[in-house]
């Protein structure tokens, strides 16, 4: 069963009209929904996971896109009915995964996207206990390649060791254990809602351990002799490895320091901090240091979330938007003037940062109503400002999952799909938990990938669950949308009364002007446009259906 479900939605600047085809592939039939997790592109086929219809097990399918073409590609794996393939991961010509089955536990696969080629990589810990790290997150990468090999955690007894693979089972060994010396394991990384294994800088590979009590820099050039510390004894996890200004930058806690911004050039004396933005002995109440997190890289700078003190004014400014050119870092500008922090962190482990025509997004709070706004920056003071608030929208922003498509930033906020093109009239919902505009009701907290000129979700309706959901542009010029509406306006031109003709119930009707600007909403089908200047106008028209855009002109 497939479900096709059409809306249309407009933006004005553009002076086009963009109409959306949501599709449901229909796994599981009925309203419970086989999910679809994971989604990984794979020799021109797209790769998830999904529950099967009895009983119930996840497995691995693959999909071209068409209800026909999505099928399973193991309904089996190593004897188990069901499998729960994560962690997709395309390697040397074959998709790398990890599988939990049950007597066996979570270990490491590959599938060439065949029956018979879907198979054990290596039994890393043989019996029932798992070799590797059971992943439910879209945000955890377990895998990081580096000099044609991909280096994973794997455990073989209770302690957890830094492997690497070829994609054979004779090459998929042990680097090193960090048990040799005291109990400790390959910690994953945090930065710009990312959890990850290392970061390759200066031909070695570099990744953080953790000793309980104390966090180390490590690096590797692939071998045990080659893998050795960097420094240790840091108080909390090291997060936000970045190269940025040929320098491998992250934040680090010392207790003389509290949590500040370190580079390093891979030796202890060169392991040094980089900004002490909020010292320590500034406000004795924070004790923490500046907290810097979330490093992006956009137009030769890297862009930061940092506290800070202002000495001048004797007063702290919380978290807000920074940057450096990798000398000096700098506040780009004080968004919201009280304490609170303005810039939304990543303490759900979601992005905070996404480049689009030029400019970076991002959300953060100014104070005005208590609630998170979608902004977007140049990367200078004037230049970073607002698009849309919890006043335009009446919601509050989470900025995640965001996706350039067709020429329009696609994005989700919280288990809303919205898109932007930049503009205030630009941002809309296209999803509707309320079913008002649309039959996918809300997006499920996985991926958002574009394949076959469409993007993929795990969408929900009320009609078939969650599935495995497309959503395809068939955006059209304003004349080819005007042949097909059926939708009549009259007279037009027009100087004082327009009226709507249709064989559907009206439910509102949106006024824009053509700078993109609302002038007003009406529920009738007769407006006054008396006191409207000369000129052209758009009319978004909402119907139980469909919601279509005219054209009039006012004389």
């Amino acid at each position: 069963m497939k479900s096709h479900l059409l809306f249309a939605f407009l933006f004005l600047g553009s002076l086009a009209y963009a109409q959306y085809n949501f599709e449901q592939i229909d796994i599981w039939s009925g309203s419970n929904g086989g999910t679809a997790k994971y989604l990984t592109e794979f020799n021109g086929e797209l790769y998830f996971q999904a529950f099967d219809l009895t009983p119930s097990f996840k497995k691995l399918y693959k999909t071209d896109g068409t209800q026909s073409g999505t099928v399973q590609v193991a309904p089996n794996l190593n004897g188990g009915a069901g499998y729960s393939p994560e962690s997709l991961t395309v390697f040397n010509g074959d998709l790398i995964f990890t599988a939990f089955v049950s007597g066996l536990g979570t270990e490491l696969y590959k599938t060439d996207g065949t029956e018979g080629g879907t198979i054990l990589l290596k039994d890393i810990r043989p019996g029932s206990s798992s070799g590797m790290d059971f992943n439910t997150n879209n945000d955890l990468e377990l895998f990081v390649e580096f000099s044609n090999e991909l280096y994973f955690r794997g455990r073989t007894n209770s302690s957890i060791e830094l492997w690497k693979t070829d994609g054979t089972e004779a090459g998929t060994i042990t680097v090193k254990n960090f048990e040799d010396a005291q109990t400790g394991s390959p910690d994953f990384i945090s930065n710009n809602g990312k959890s990850y294994l290392g970061v390759v800088f200066n031909n070695e590979l570099y990744f953080t351990v953790n000793r309980s009590s104390t966090f180390e820099l490590w690096k590797t050039d692939g071998t045990t002799a080659g893998t050795v510390l960097v420094r240790g004894s840091f108080t909390d996890p090291i997060s936000n490895l970045i190269v940025f200004d040929n320098q491998l930058f992250f934040t680090a806690t010392e207790s003389a320091t509290g949590n500040e911004i370190w580079t390093t050039d891979g030796t202890f004396s060169g392991t040094q901090i980089k900004y002490d933005i909020f010292p320590n002995d500034l406000n004795p109440f924070f004790g923490l240091g500046s907290g810097s997190n979330d490093f992006f890289i956009f137009n030769n700078e890297m862009f930061f979330s940092a506290r800070s003190y202002d000495a001048v004014s004797n007063t702290i400014i919380g978290d807000e938007l920074w940057k450096t050119d990798g000398t000096v870092a700098n506040l780009v500008k004080n968004i919201n003037t009280t304490v609170p922090s303005s810039v939304e962190g990543s303490g759900l482990n979601l992005p905070k940062f996404t480049t689009f025509n030029n400019e970076l997004y991002f959300t953060a709070n100014d104070g005005a109503n208590g609630e998170f706004g979608l902004w977007k920056t140049d990367g200078t003071e004037a230049g970073t400002i607002e698009i849309v608030s919890v006043t335009d929208t009446g919601e509050s922003f989470q900025f995640t999952r965001a996706i350039e498509y067709n020429g329009n930033l696609f994005y989700f906020n919280f288990q809303q799909l919205w898109v932007t093109d930049g503009t205030p009239s630009g941002t809309e919902i296209l999803t509707d938990i309320n079913g008002v505009n649309s039959s996918i009701l809300l997006v499920q907290s996985g991926s958002l990938i574009q394949f076959n000129n469409q993007l993929w979700l795990e969408g929900f309706s009320s009609a078939n669950g969650s599935e495995l959901t497309s959503l395809t542009d068939t955006t059209l010029s304003l004349n080819e949308l005007e042949n097909s509406i059926e939708l009549n306006i009259y007279p037009n031109p027009t100087k004082d009364i327009l009226k709507i003709a249709s064989n559907t119930v009206i439910t509102k009707v949106e006024i824009y002007n053509y700078l993109g600007q609302k002038l007003g909403m009406v529920d009738r089908s007769n407006i006054d446009v008396t006191n409207f200047p000369v000129g052209q106008y758009i009319l978004k028209i909402h119907t139980n259906e469909t919601i279509q855009s005219k054209r009039f002109i006012k004389y």
